[in-house]
């Protein structure tokens, strides 16, 4: 059964999602990784918001910023003491290239609407505003990125600048949210969909039904549709309301109504 099949099954006739047991274990990862941009989209659009105000800070941070570049896993720089802290009541930007912050204390600064960005000295760590339905959604509203990664050698003082003033800043933001957003999304629902296979297997086997750990838990990641183009629409309407409880509760219903009900044998009454 293709995947848009079982798309359109979630719909129209959920008993059929028991067929995404069959599917690939790759087909279901790339399902996860579209429910998971789905879900992060409110979290990305509230976001905007935010950075709509960082053109504006990015210009003075920039001023502020020494050269620098990435090297063995750590920021260098000539400057000494070149280390400060920009705070505006939208974001808070940190440059600590002598270590002398550390990420405990990153978050702890980050509170409320506020987005955090922090060159440590030896990682990066992104702290998504917590309003909304961003705390609802991310378990973890922190993004450690460690300089060792092949990828954060480009960081240096003209990546910033392109990023925080350049004139496509509002796309650069924009993808760049969504894949971290993505990113902290799925790992939250599949330690979500880890937890909810443990009960739905207890469900099947009292059930008497044959189903392997991993089979629950493709079937699980089916049933997370509606549920999640649920959560994605109420978060867009009403973003304090904590949904992502309810969503999990309504995949396991989903889960637990498509199998069919044992049925009673009759009992005749005696004379």
């Amino acid at each position: 059964m293709s995947t848009f099949n079982l798309i359109k099954a979630a719909f129209t006739q959920p008993t059929l999602l028991i067929e995404g047991r069959k599917k690939k274990g790759f087909h279901v990862f790339l399902y996860m990784i579209l429910l998971s941009i789905i879900l992060s989209l409110p979290v990305v659009f509230q976001s905007m918001d935010i950075l709509s105000s960082i053109k504006e800070d990015g210009d003075k941070i920039v001023q502020k910023l020494p050269e620098f570049s990435i090297e063995d896993g750590k920021i260098l720089t000539d400057k000494k003491d070149s280390g400060f802290i920009y705070q505006t009541n939208s974001m808070i930007f940190t440059f600590d290239p002598e270590g002398k912050r550390s990420k405990n204390e990153v978050e702890a600064d980050s509170v409320g609407g506020v987005m955090t960005i922090a060159l440590l000295k030896n990682e990066a760590v992104i702290v998504m505003p917590t309003t909304g339905s961003t705390a609802d959604m991310l378990d973890s509203n922190s993004f450690s990125l460690p300089y060792t990664a092949t990828q954060m050698r480009i960081i240096n003082k003209e990546f910033l600048n392109k990023m925080l003033t350049g004139d496509s800043q509002g796309m650069l933001l924009f993808v760049f949210v969504l894949l971290i957003s993505a990113f902290m999304i799925f790992v939250s629902f599949l330690v979500d969909l880890i937890m909810m296979t443990f009960f739905a297997n207890i469900f099947v086997r009292t059930r008497m039904i044959r189903l392997k750990f991993s089979e629950v838990f493709k079937i699980l990641v089916y049933c997370a549709t509606i549920p999640s183009l649920l959560t994605m629409a109420l978060q867009f309407i009403w973003p304090s309301f904590p949904i992502g409880s309810i969503a999990l509760a309504l995949t396991l219903l989903i889960y637990f109504n498509i199998f069919p009900k044992p049925t009673r044998p009759n009992r005749k009454n005696k004379k």
